[in-house]
């Protein structure tokens, strides 16, 4: 292997690393988070993911559905303002004292969440190419 080949596969394993660092710290009830929580933009962190999918081409099952997965979840990375719009959705669906005035913020949520869930399908499909 050449050595830009053997800089360039520790450089994406450094990249998914500190993204798996982080996806292993959200919380998972809440389904948007901000962008700028990323420690990468999210072209780096996808084409790090390539890289990955492509050296470990077959080699490893769990290590390619993991790298597909946290690929994926790229798409729950939305710009801050989007999240806490969902945030506060989540927050104004799960009270007990349900505030009718709040509502549009659930109803903005849902939104945004729908075109997060069509980002995962994008994604998904996607990621598919790089699987075996």
């Amino acid at each position: 292997m050449n050595q830009d080949h053997e800089k360039n596969l520790q450089a994406a394993q450094d990249v998914v690393t500190e993204y798996g660092h982080l996806l292993a710290q959200l919380d998972t009830a809440s389904y948007a988070h901000p962008l700028s929580r990323l420690p990468y933009d999210k072209d780096k962190i996808k084409s790090a993911i390539h890289l990955l999918l492509w050296e470990f081409h077959g080699e490893n099952q769990d290590i390619s559905n993991s790298l597909a997965q946290s690929y994926i979840y790229l798409a729950q990375f939305i710009d801050d303002a989007e999240a806490a719009t969902v945030a506060r959705g989540q927050a104004v669906l799960q009270s007990s004292d349900l505030d009718p005035e709040e509502l549009d913020y659930a109803d903005e949520a849902a939104i945004i969440i729908n075109g997060i869930k069509a980002e995962m399908e994008n994604l998904m499909q996607d990621v598919k190419t790089f699987l075996p």
